[in-house]
């Protein structure tokens, strides 16, 4: 007599599918909460950059030149090597105080220090290379090279602490500050969203607004300690603290 075997495969436990289930889920978490922390920082980073041209002593560019940007008060590097006529670009990089120093092969060595860059500054500066007949490293000091801003179309200025505490300021604004960049002005328009308006939330937070180049007062985009300070509904100040570092932007 014949006996057939007859065999049928058991499905999967539903206690393994729920198990594979909850682990998909808190990957999920995991990564919505560290895109939630690390995407408005990236956001709000306040940056510059140095770009040149490292040039031979009779002018010509000298490629494959090994230039490096220091951060003197962190020790931050960031390295580049120059292009095939001579140019380098180092971008974002954070404010701070740098020293940059350019070495190659058949050159003296070249270094230019106490650069201090600030906000959105697209700083330029040039090298040129001696041969290297002798071991030598050249510097120069930032406070005797002259910088000339031909990169950045944007306008910015540095308020210094002596400025605050010897400047006059009515309430201690300090949006008045930020006037004395040259094409700002603050709000003047007595039924403006931003000053008196009955029904304006912005408003009632103080008169909190900028005007930059003849641009909007809420195209200004407000920056504290380099992270967004923006009042949503409107675009005015969220947060007014004694001093503040701000950025225009204009559509």
């Amino acid at each position: 007599m014949k006996r057939t075997m007859v065999a049928s495969k058991c499905p999967k436990s539903v206690e393994g599918q729920a198990d594979t289930k909850s682990h998909k889920t808190l990957r999920l978490a995991v990564f919505c909460v560290l895109a939630l922390i690390i995407l408005p920082a990236m956001h709000g980073q306040a940056t510059g950059s140095f770009s040149g041209n490292v040039q031979d002593k009779s002018g010509s560019g000298i490629p494959g030149a090994a230039v490096i940007a220091t951060s003197q008060g962190t020790g931050l590097t960031r390295d580049t090597k120059t292009d095939s006529a001579g140019h380098y670009l180092l971008p974002l990089l954070p404010v701070g105080i740098y020293t940059v120093h350019v070495d190659a092969t058949g050159f003296q060595s070249a270094e230019s220090k106490d650069l201090n860059l600030q906000i959105d500054e697209a700083r330029e500066l040039d090298f040129g290379l001696m041969p290297a007949t002798v071991v030598t490293t050249v510097a120069v000091s930032g406070g005797d090279a002259v910088a000339v801003e031909a990169a950045n179309p944007s306008l910015g200025q540095v308020i210094t602490s002596q400025e605050v505490s010897q400047l006059p300021l009515n309430g201690r604004d300090f949006v008045q500050l930020a006037t004395l960049t040259s094409g700002a002005t603050a709000e003047t328009n007595p039924n403006s969203f931003f000053t008196s308006a009955a029904s304006s939330e912005v408003a009632a937070r103080g008169a909190f607004s900028l005007s930059v180049g003849g641009s909007r007062p809420n195209s200004s985009d407000w920056l504290l300690d380099g992270v967004d300070n923006n009042e949503l509904t409107a675009g005015g100040i969220a947060s007014s603290p004694p001093s503040i570092a701000f950025r225009n932007s204009r559509s």
